[in-house]
């Protein structure tokens, strides 16, 4: 596991490298690989590893993703509706990775609250750039949006306050919906992390023994 350990030397502190590092590959050698086998016993390292990126490195990069397909698709198609079905293949698809960063993240201690923790940090982090990367797409394609059906209602407050731009009324509109967003994300990923930790509650209530505690006091 060479390009594992070097992967978990880039996540973790310069002091802690050699003491983690050995630690981890101590278990896989001598507990988890005698009894799982090569396969599962690969799934189980892989896990430890990713339980070392930080949610919030998580939620920014899934934000980063999310928003660069909404400008895509935006440039692609500007004036087209959002498809319900493709919009809850995304939620759910957005759900399942926040519950698996709360799953990967707080495994190794498998306490409840920083399941929950990290699914909120995932969460607020994704809906933040989601939000910005919303912001953006007004100001780039407002001439093209503006005519948008979704857009409909604000165009008409728009015309209803005698605000003297549009460019700036949206960009208040959206800036006013932000803290809405950020609660959003913070909720569900909260819901999220608690699916987490009762996964990993079950799971430790199945494997334990030979699971070693890396990550002895996690904080966020």
């Amino acid at each position: 596991m060479k390009w594992g350990d070097f992967v978990l030397r880039l996540l973790v502190r310069r002091r802690d490298r050699e003491t983690i590092s050995g630690d981890l590959l101590e278990e896989y050698r001598e507990h988890v690989l005698p009894t799982r086998g090569s396969w599962s016993a690969r799934l189980w390292y892989v896990r430890q590893i990713l339980s070392f990126v930080s949610p919030i490195a998580w939620g920014l990069a899934i934000g980063v993703v999310l928003g660069t397909w909404q400008l895509v698709n935006t440039v692609q198609a500007p004036l087209a509706n959002d498809d319900a079905r493709g919009m809850l293949v995304m939620v759910s698809v957005i759900l399942l990775l926040w519950t698996s960063i709360s799953v990967a993240t707080s495994f190794p201690t498998r306490r409840f609250r920083d399941a929950v923790v990290a699914g909120m940090l995932a969460g607020v982090a994704t809906m933040a750039v989601f939000d910005a990367t919303s912001i953006l797409r007004v100001n780039v394609f407002l001439d093209q949006i503006r005519y948008r059906d979704d857009w409909v209602n604000l165009v008409a407050r728009f015309d209803a306050s005698n605000a003297p731009d549009l460019r700036a009324y949206a960009n208040w509109e959206y800036v006013r919906g932000t803290p809405f967003v950020l609660a959003i994300g913070v909720v569900a990923g909260a819901l999220c992390g608690a699916l987490a930790g009762a996964i990993n509650r079950s799971i430790g209530s199945r494997g334990k023994g030979h699971e070693v505690q890396l990550k002895p006091d996690t904080t966020y």
